[in-house]
């Protein structure tokens, strides 16, 4: 049995956001009958990782969205999008956007951390399985029938 080193996939560059999608806002925005919270949905810069989306829905986020003001405010994942809900432009422009930013790059970090820790372990039981085999064929080949 051989072991085949890690190979980074695209899921180690960082995720981030490449802007607002102006398209999905809401129609009525700075009109009379426009709601003054809504959800702004923004693109990320590549699909998020299961291990992504879990550290991005974890209470931990929420927490540092609610210490910094926004404890309404809730980050939702739909396919390439993060929907930012119940905030406003004038919001993210004043400094939620830079904490957004923040939570992605730490999620995006401390998923890469795992992904390369998980590697590793896996490089290391394939290296002990593979002496456990090599210990097994030597024995087996002692084995005379004289």
């Amino acid at each position: 049995m051989t072991t085949t080193p890690y190979q980074p996939t695209q899921a180690d560059s960082a995720l981030s956001l490449s802007g607002v999608l102006a398209s999905a806002l809401p129609h009525d925005i700075g009109t009379a009958k426009g709601s003054a919270l809504y959800t702004v949905p923004a693109v990320f810069s590549r699909r998020p990782q299961p291990r992504e989306l879990d550290l991005l829905h974890s209470s931990d986020a929420a927490r540092r969205l609610a210490e910094a003001g926004y404890s309404e405010v809730e980050l939702r994942v739909s396919d390439r999008r993060l929907l930012i809900t119940n905030t406003n432009l004038e919001e993210l422009k004043a400094g939620l956007a830079h904490l957004v930013g923040t939570i992605l790059r730490e999620v995006s970090e401390q998923a890469s951390v795992e992904r390369t820790n998980r590697a590793e372990e896996m490089d290391a039981l394939a290296l002990i399985e593979e002496h456990r085999l090599e210990a097994v064929r030597a024995s087996a080949a002692e084995v005379r029938f004289d």
